[in-house]
């Protein structure tokens, strides 16, 4: 697991397997999410097992998967959901970037500072300008 701090309520990685879940109620995460579907790669863990995994260590596990450029304003409304929960988030995908991308627009979708995303996603190696750039032009309202 390739763990990026994003801030101190959320981190984001590239895919964890069960192993990797101790480590992350260690760290304090209340809640993973996934954000890749099921049987994308014949590799990956099934979502089942990953969320069986966080419930013997007393983490909740969220399924919102979304494919490469197929995110939706429902996928938005509940990152932003999982944010103002207050809950210490650790969310995953196959690298990682589908995971950013989404806190990205979430955090883009409040009108908080792009600079500050942008900032981030650059430290990160992670593009998000298109993504978010709708948001900041009032192109897309939650």
């Amino acid at each position: 697991m390739k763990s990026i701090i994003v801030n101190e309520n959320l981190s984001i990685s590239d895919q964890i397997e069960a192993t990797d879940i101790e480590q992350l109620a260690q760290e304090g995460v209340q809640v993973i999410m996934c954000n890749r579907p099921d049987e994308e790669a014949a590799e990956q863990p099934s979502f089942s097992d990953m969320a069986a995994a966080a419930e013997a260590n007393g983490i909740e596990a969220l399924y919102i998967p979304l494919k490469t450029g197929e995110m939706k304003a429902e996928h938005v409304r509940q990152m932003r959901r999982l944010q103002d929960s207050g809950k210490r988030l650790h969310a995953f995908c196959r690298s990682g970037n589908r995971s950013f991308c989404l806190y990205a627009a979430a955090h883009a979708s409040r009108g908080l500072p792009k600079d500050e995303i942008l900032q981030q996603a650059e430290k990160a190696g992670i593009a998000v300008e298109e993504i978010i750039e709708p948001y900041y032009k009032g192109a897309l309202n939650l």
